[in-house]
């Protein structure tokens, strides 16, 4: 960032691509939908097994922003199975509500697409109690004889739910498959109290994330989004070339050039020669002191956003430390996503205001 009331030293730009979720303009377009190649050359499937769980209960057939939230979950998961087609990975289907606790609608079987599609349009209505638990009890079920790791992925509007039990659920399969599975959440509708929960669900998992079906819902968007359930960091070819030597720091700078596994606070050791770099820096220039400031993209509540800007500024001030700068030359904070440098309507946008910037004081 350049401050013209003081010199400024460009070190490189900071893209962490952490994501958070939630929190855009609403898409209810149902037209015909393309979908985007998830250009999976350059990426590691990280998953072997898929469990979609589908909310098939009452609350579903309220309207939201003009169509059923029923109608807009089928529709976006029928999107990320078109996104997805050819993955050879297995894949199951779960439903709750319509009359039942839970009903496996698909799999757990070598996933195709026009299968998993046939498993979704069994799912005819909705109506009925809210036994989310009783899905995902079912999904561990299903997933125990299973070999790989596993992706589960609920979607629901997060209403009417038993939260202790669905907790309770979470925490029971995540305790059977451990590192092996991860929990992503995708919200239907705006429920505060539901977009919570969800939210919690997934962190149990640790190693999934919570999202809402408006964000997910165009062809780019929703091949984002399955390209980090499914695959894992892209494959570099070459490592960054670290930044250049600096003998001396003036006013300000802006430190760059790491890139983050999504949703992830571990920094790549590709990005090691940057950091020891700056950490140089600071070291020959002992008078200064250097403030971390973290920022996100626009996907999600503002709250968690906020948080996850300070994770961010942190992630990298413990960097230093550990390195050997002093602890008290040193101060954090975050701006959560109100402070974009691009526009956050295209993921290349949201992929630079991911980021930190560290700021040096007086």
């Amino acid at each position: 960032m350049k401050r013209n009331k003081f010199k400024s030293i460009l070190i490189a730009f900071v893209v962490l691509l952490f994501a958070g979720c939630a929190g855009q303009q609403v898409r209810t377009d149902m037209s015909q939908f393309t979908p985007v190649s998830l250009e999976r050359g350059g990426y590691n499937l990280k998953v072997d097994n898929f469990l979609v769980i589908l909310d098939t209960s009452a609350s579903m057939n309220e309207r939201y922003n003009g169509v059923s939230k029923f109608g807009q979950e089928k529709e976006v998961v029928n999107r990320m199975n078109q996104t997805i087609a050819g993955l050879d990975v297995k894949g199951a289907l779960r439903a709750f509500g319509q009359g039942k606790d839970t009903t496996l609608l698909y799999g757990l079987t070598d996933y195709t697409a026009p299968g998993f599609k046939g498993g979704l349009d069994k799912a005819t209505h909705a109506d009925g109690n809210s036994p989310l638990y009783a899905a995902i009890d079912g999904a561990g079920n299903d997933l125990q004889f299973a070999s790989g790791n596993s992706a589960l992925i609920i979607f629901s509007d997060a209403k009417k739910l038993d939260k202790a039990l669905v907790i309770a659920s979470a925490k029971k399969i995540k305790k059977t498959f451990g590192d092996r599975i991860c929990i992503y959440t995708v919200l239907i509708g705006d429920d505060e109290a539901g977009e919570k929960l969800m939210r919690e669900i997934s962190e149990i998992g640790s190693c999934g994330f919570a999202t809402n079906a408006d964000i997910i819902f165009s062809a780019q968007d929703m091949a984002d989004f399955s390209r980090k359930v499914f695959f894992g960091g892209q494959k570099r070819a070459t490592k960054p070339s670290p930044a250049p030597a600096i003998q001396t720091i003036q006013a300000s700078m802006v430190l760059g050039g790491i890139e983050f596994e999504f949703d992830s606070f571990s920094i790549s050791p590709d990005f090691y020669s940057i950091l020891d770099e700056s950490v140089k820096t600071l070291k020959d220039n002992p008078s200064v002191n250097v403030r971390f400031e973290g920022h996100t993209d626009n996907i999600g509540s503002e709250a968690y956003n906020q948080k996850l800007s300070e994770s961010r500024a942190k992630a990298v001030m413990n960097y230093f430390i550990e390195k050997g700068v002093s602890t008290d030359r040193f101060s954090t904070v975050g701006y959560g996503y109100t402070r974009p440098i691009a526009s956050n309507e295209t993921s290349a946008g949201r992929d630079r205001n991911r980021r930190v910037e560290l700021i040096t004081v007086k």
